[in-house]
């Protein structure tokens, strides 16, 4: 990946400058929904290994010029920055989109003209899906893959990198829609199981354990004893 953070960062002429956004909260506040089946610190870990997997297939990707991780956890920037990705610091806690916007201006600012975020729970995510995706776009436009329910919204691609804002939460995907639509903007559809799974409930991490993946996510289930395989020796 690109070198680190500074002013001179990106653009190079006319060229089409790709950035993708992983925002992620502090280790200790990921994925409380899990804590039903896994205690705090197992739930911490699964919550690590879906991170590394997602920043390991965007920083594989061809197509990115940058992953730049926007968070205030020690951790996660520790992890980001060995595999390559630059980091922002989130600071005080101020929400999805608030993170997602902080990052997107630190992008914009030094010369990205497309934004791809991504959320840090899809850990079957792989190098080509990102790559296909960010061929899809339109440009002025918005590329969106939609969660397995078709309710939120797992990935969003935004050329120019600001041209609409983030509506994570509560029926994200159909307000992503309506969000392009009232700024009369180009919005495609891409429907990607890979991408279309995230892990936020116990019956998501089932389901997930319950299939092979060359992953960290799966390793760690394997180690949690929630997988009928075990672990090699």
């Amino acid at each position: 990946m690109g070198p680190p953070l500074q002013a001179s960062w990106f653009r190079r002429g006319d060229r089409a400058v790709h950035v993708a956004l992983v925002p992620a909260k502090p280790l200790p506040l990921a994925k409380t929904r899990l804590g039903t089946m896994l205690s705090d610190a197992d739930r911490a870990a699964v919550a690590y290994a879906m991170f590394a997997d997602v920043v390991g297939a965007l920083t594989a990707a061809t197509t990115l010029d940058r992953v730049l991780v926007v968070t205030a956890d020690d951790r996660l920037a520790a992890h980001a920055r060995s595999a390559g990705a630059g980091v922002v610091d989130e600071g005080a806690p101020r929400g999805l989109n608030g993170a997602v916007a902080l990052g997107t201006r630190r992008a914009v600012d030094q010369g990205a003209t497309t934004v791809l975020v991504v959320l840090s729970d899809i850990p079957l995510l792989r190098p080509a899906d990102v790559d296909e995706l960010l061929a899809r776009l339109r440009r002025p436009g918005v590329t969106l893959v939609p969660s397995k329910e078709g309710t939120g919204t797992n990935a969003i691609v935004r050329s120019p990198g600001a041209v609409v804002p983030t509506c994570f939460g509560g029926r994200s995907f159909e307000r992503h829609i309506r969000a392009a639509e009232r700024h009369h903007v180009a919005c495609d559809i891409w429907r990607n199981a890979r991408i279309g799974f995230d892990v936020d409930v116990p019956a998501d991490l089932a389901a997930f354990a319950s299939a092979e993946s060359a992953t960290a996510t799966f390793r760690e289930t394997m180690r949690l004893g929630l997988t009928p395989l075990r672990p090699s020796a």
